[in-house]
């Protein structure tokens, strides 16, 4: 479902005016319109506005504009890949960290070494340990790590 629902709204673009004052004009209200639906002043409809181009509005005033203009509110977090991979890429970075613990990696071919991440990647997956996210970014040290194996 979160996949589906990304894909959806992945080219939706931010209206220059923001969503109060973009909808409310292609509705041809006005906000005193807006205001009284609303029960509130038209300042406050402008303020709603305003707050929203500032990254200030909250989701109840907007599921409130929202309803009062006739629709619903929708929020979502947009993730920047599907799930999936983002699971498997984070497993094969915990594996490759892990796999500099094991005893003996110096004898081990390139192939046995690359074997062993995709399988601790898979059981990583497969077990979803707490610790999964823990260095979850990958750092100058990680990048190094993954470009010498």
């Amino acid at each position: 479902m979160i996949d589906r629902t990304a894909a959806q709204v992945a080219d939706v673009e931010w209206p220059e005016r923001g969503w109060i004052g973009s909808v409310r004009q292609a509705l041809g209200m006005s906000a005193e319109q807006v205001a009284k639906r609303k029960g509130v002043s038209r300042n406050a409809v402008y303020q709603a506005e305003r707050s929203e181009l500032d990254g200030g509005v909250s989701i109840k005033q907007m599921q409130h504009l929202a309803a009062a203009m006739g629709g619903r509110f929708v929020y979502a977090i947009v993730l920047d890949a599907r799930i999936e991979d983002m699971l498997y890429q984070q497993a094969l970075r915990k594996a490759k960290r892990l796999v500099l613990e094991e005893r003996d990696l110096s004898s081990w071919s390139p192939d046995e070494r690359q074997d062993w991440i995709e399988d601790k990647a898979a059981e990583l997956l497969h077990n979803f340990p707490a610790d999964f996210w823990e260095d979850g970014t990958v750092s100058e040290q990680c990048r190094t790590t993954e470009t010498s194996l």
